[in-house]
């Protein structure tokens, strides 16, 4: 099994990579994601990094408990 950290949302200033990868226009700002997922031994097992937009932007959290 695997276990997800929270997540880690914030601003970034845009890179030369973000500006020539997403439509920034005049933005010079980015929200950057990040993930990290753990194993049950306590090693991480994945990091993800996603940058967006900032007008296109939305973050939707839903969490599934089972009882």
């Amino acid at each position: 099994l695997a276990f997800p950290a929270p997540l880690n949302k914030y601003i970034d200033n845009a890179t030369d990579q973000d500006k020539i990868l997403i439509d920034l226009g005049k933005d010079q700002h980015v929200v950057c994601v990040r993930s990290k997922v753990y194993l049950n031994n306590g090693k991480q097992f994945q990091f993800t990094e996603s940058r967006h937009k900032l007008e296109k932007f939305k973050f939707v959290d839903y969490a599934k408990r089972h009882h």
